[in-house]
């Protein structure tokens, strides 16, 4: 991945090489700073992302310019880059690395988002603990599993990659779909409407851990949504954190109608 910040997105316009017909071409993994996309913006230019196999000899020469631009930016100008434009020397304290040695704010949004995940994991293992006590071994590896894959997403989150499909429990998309809107039809059993104490210890820790999810899915939308739209930019990570909701209310289901068994 190429970061293109406002000092090399100036550089690589003033050369002029990479603009033709109003538009600003650079390689496919180049990702723009939201001050760089401004700039680009008030030049009124068009970024076009070209793929490795539609213009190579363009694309070597476009990459040629941005290593340039970005030695000459980084002259003399500091050890880290900040996402909004410009450079330190040191990390201030109320800053933090979102990715590599680019700093945001610690309430980026994106930050707080690694925050409710820290939380949802912490709680998790909790939740692990308490179930290994009272010996529900399958209930254990099943939220080991949950465990694991909002792992993967913190991971494709942090290195802005993709995530790949996958089962959780062995459930593809619309499995999970059809048994958390069916809970009749597939567990004997009503929709969980209004938990109380009465239910149980677990069956409330479950609904407790599928509630911080909801909470986790909310931050990825207010990290990754654009602006006036409310489109997002990681839709792989929102359809994640949205089937983990309906896991969390299915392992609760499965709880209560006796599909994990207790050692004695």
């Amino acid at each position: 991945m190429n970061l293109v910040t406002e000092d090399i997105i100036k550089k690589i316009i003033k050369s002029g090489n990479s603009i033709k017909n109003d538009e600003l071409r650079l390689p496919s993994n180049s990702m723009l700073t939201p001050s760089a996309k401004s700039v680009l913006a008030d030049n009124k230019l068009k970024l076009i992302l070209i793929d490795d196999d539609i213009d190579e000899e363009l694309e070597e020469k476009n990459t040629e310019v941005m290593n340039t631009a970005a030695k000459l930016a980084a002259k003399s100008i500091g050890k880290f880059q900040l996402e909004s434009g410009g450079y330190l020397d040191q990390k201030p304290e109320y800053m933090t690395q979102l990715y590599g040695n680019v700093l945001v704010p610690k309430d980026n949004k994106r930050i707080k988002l690694r925050g409710e995940v820290d939380l949802v994991m912490s709680e998790i293992l909790k939740v692990q603990i308490r179930v290994k006590e009272l010996k529900v071994d399958g209930l254990i590896s099943d939220l080991q599993e949950v465990y694991n894959f909002i792992g993967e997403m913190s991971r494709g989150e942090v290195l802005n990659e993709l995530l790949k499909p996958n089962l959780i429990l062995g459930l593809n998309q619309q499995e999970i779909r059809n048994m958390s809107h069916n809970p009749k039809k597939y567990f004997g059993l009503d929709h969980l409407f209004n938990i109380n104490y009465e239910i149980g210890e677990i069956p409330v820790l479950l609904n407790s851990l599928r509630a911080r999810i909801r909470k986790v899915e909310i931050a990825c939308y207010e990290a990754f949504k654009l602006h006036p739209n409310g489109n997002i930019t990681r839709n792989d990570l929102m359809e994640g954190y949205n089937r983990l909701s309906s896991i969390m209310y299915i392992i609760a289901l499965k709880y209560l109608s006796n599909q994990y068994k207790k050692e004695k």
